[in-house]
């Protein structure tokens, strides 16, 4: 069924059924929305199309607001944990209003009995959802936890896994934080980056001085090592090698050190800081804007003849030069270098 077009001057009877017949198209549309987004956060498939996060797709390649970014991640996050709704909305049994009201009480132990309740109309059903999170205590203001698709690695990476065990006070917590974090934007959807961001805040509160932090010193420090064409890390599960995107991202904007040598750096102190400024100490690419974790990147490579001049150097965090450096010059978004 598809939208009627719109003719002014109709009888009362026929603009009735065409409203009704468009709302249903509507229904339709954001039906299926739902399942081609989700289908491009649970695979990540915005790597693919240049993009760093599933938000920054959201926000720049589909051009939603942060407030319906967040709610297209957080039904398609659920789809994913919820097999049987998942496979209700993908048959047609599940419409989209329903799906996204039940999808923030619903568990793999219950979706069953909140799909039986989603037979019945939408007033009855929100009507047992608003039950239910009061029975559980939840805040319906609240929100649910944003959660973010599986970290995927190229084969040549070796991942670290670090597991850790919350209690239920702790984890209503956390996901209450990071709630609060995407409402404010700017918040990475990768759960491993987050964790490293908080950790990042936390080393900047124990170390400023009268004058607050230097927002143009890294965090912390990683010693890389490069031997044969192999750039390894120590970690706490021993030496790894970093992927090819990882190695010439490094590159971009390091310090390095020769044995029996002068220590230099790839980009000039100087220059460094200035680029830093100008971007205001923020990443970048467009719908990103995070503060931390910030490298400096040639947007014109070395190797092929861009200088450290300031006009080919931006600012991009961490994940987005991984990105860039991953996808080259087919990455989505355009960087152009602010004016000093």
């Amino acid at each position: 069924m598809s939208e009627v077009a719109f003719q002014p001057n109709q009888s009362a009877i026929k603009v009735h059924a065409s409203l009704r017949q468009s709302l249903l198209a509507l229904e339709k549309a954001r039906h299926c929305s739902v399942l081609w987004f989700a289908e491009i956060q649970v695979r990540r498939l915005f790597k693919s199309l240049g993009y760093s996060s599933i938000n920054q797709y959201a926000m720049m390649g589909l051009g939603f607001s942060k407030s319906r970014t967040r709610d297209f991640i957080r039904l398609a996050g659920q789809l994913e944990k919820l097999p049987a709704v998942s496979e209700a909305m993908t048959a047609g049994k599940l419409v989209y209003t329903k799906a996204r009201e039940i999808v923030g009480v619903a568990t793999p132990e219950t979706e069953d009995y909140w799909l039986k309740a989603a037979k019945g109309s939408r007033g009855e059903l929100i009507h047992e959802v608003k039950k239910a999170k009061r029975a559980a205590k939840v805040d319906p203001g609240q929100g649910e936890l944003l959660p973010s698709s599986p970290t995927v690695v190229a084969p040549n990476e070796l991942p670290v896994r670090f597991q850790l065990v919350l209690t239920p006070e702790q984890e209503a917590r956390r996901a209450a934080l990071v709630e609060r974090l995407h409402k404010l934007g700017g918040a990475p959807n990768d759960r491993a980056e987050m964790m490293l961001e908080a950790l990042a805040a936390l080393v900047e509160s124990r170390e400023e001085g009268p004058r607050g932090p230097l927002p143009s010193r890294p965090p912390v420090q990683i010693h890389v090592h490069e031997r044969g064409g192999r750039m390894t890390v120590q970690t706490g599960s021993g030496e790894r090698e970093l992927s090819r995107a990882e190695a010439e991202r490094m590159k971009c904007d390091a310090s390095i050190c020769t044995v029996g040598g002068r220590n230099t750096t790839t980009i000039p102190p100087r220059v460094r800081r200035q680029v830093l400024a100008r971007d205001r100490h923020r990443c970048q690419a467009p719908g990103c804007g995070r503060t931390r974790f910030l490298e400096v990147h040639h947007l014109k490579p070395r190797h092929l003849g861009g200088g450290n001049s300031a006009d080919n150097l931006t600012t991009l965090c961490g994940s987005c030069h991984r990105l860039f450096h991953e996808k080259g010059t087919k990455t989505s978004f355009l960087i152009v270098p602010k004016a000093p």
